[in-house]
């Protein structure tokens, strides 16, 4: 009688399956970790270590963080910017992209070069520091905006996407009237949306995520990103444990006893970073249906 076999794993499966395994915990313990411990109250904290659960489980911090007025006017700020910035660089892209992938282009490869050019040679921070004072744009919403609405990288992935599309579909609009301006909008985007939705989110968790040029070119609090504003946060949480370790002040600066540097700083990461991985899964959704809509146009 034959073994059964249904119930037998080849020993490279059981290593495989256990490193994948590995790897997912190493990489989802970390965001468990923020919001177990911004979950947990600060005295707690001090005396237990934080490893899967919450510990004395509270929502001062979170109350901390909202009721915070410049975090959520940092909120809306990041926002705006965010949205802007995936419009306006992702409509100057695809304008260039288009514009190179089309082949009868006069000095089609040179233009190409000289666009990519500063994907390899940078101008340097103190030129782009000069050019920012000189346009006037500091302490203005546009410094957010203006300088990063060209990406070489992000061209070249809508060029290769662009070749890709069906000849005979523009050649067939051109001989029925349409311009380049209507085949690039009626035909082109719409065959294009999973590259589109693939630059969107590019340029969004850029936008999203980025504190640099705030910290750069924007005093006015008003105008500063959330990201900024977490930056600021975990400066001034190593700042006090610093000072703390050498016992020059507390390192808790608590309301109630309920909140500290550290776990004010787990809340706030995660008000900055939920929104992105919620909206993550809608996207990625949205590249099927993009690639499901190009198949059956194609």
């Amino acid at each position: 009688m034959g073994k059964d076999r249904r119930f037998q794993f080849p020993v490279a499966d059981i290593v495989i399956t256990l490193v994948m395994l590995l790897i997912c915990f190493v990489t989802l313990y970390p965001f468990w970790y923020a919001i177990v411990y911004s979950f947990s109250s600060s005295g707690a904290t001090m005396s237990h270590p934080v490893t899967f659960m919450p510990i004395d489980f509270t929502l001062s911090n979170y109350a901390t963080v909202f009721e915070n007025s410049q975090i959520f006017r940092s909120f809306l700020v990041t926002v705006a910017r965010t949205l802007a910035g995936i419009v306006y660089a992702g409509t100057i892209v695809a304008l260039a992209a288009y514009a190179i992938s089309k082949r009868s282009l006069p000095g089609n490869r040179i233009i190409a070069i000289i666009l990519l050019i500063p994907m390899y040679f940078s101008g340097g921070l103190l030129p782009s520091y000069i050019l920012i004072y000189k346009l006037g744009l500091f302490n203005h919403f546009l410094v957010y905006i203006l300088p990063h609405g060209f990406w070489a990288f992000n061209m070249l992935i809508m060029r290769t996407f662009f070749d890709s599309l069906p000849s005979s579909l523009v050649e067939s609009a051109m001989i029925d009237g349409a311009g380049d301006w209507k085949v690039f909008w009626k035909i082109i985007i719409p065959l294009s949306m999973p590259v589109t939705a693939t630059i969107a989110m590019f340029n969004g968790v850029f936008h999203w995520n980025s504190w640099f040029d705030a910290m750069l070119y924007v005093s006015n609090e008003s105008l500063q990103p959330l990201s900024f504003i977490l930056q600021r946060i975990l400066k001034e949480t190593l700042a006090a444990q610093l000072l703390a370790s050498q016992g020059l002040v507390m390192a808790v600066d608590m309301q109630a006893e309920q909140t500290s540097p550290e776990s004010l700083k787990m809340a706030t990461l995660v008000v900055t970073t939920v929104p992105i991985i919620v909206i993550y899964p809608f996207l990625q959704k949205y590249f099927v249906k993009g690639f499901m809509i190009g198949a059956v146009k194609g």
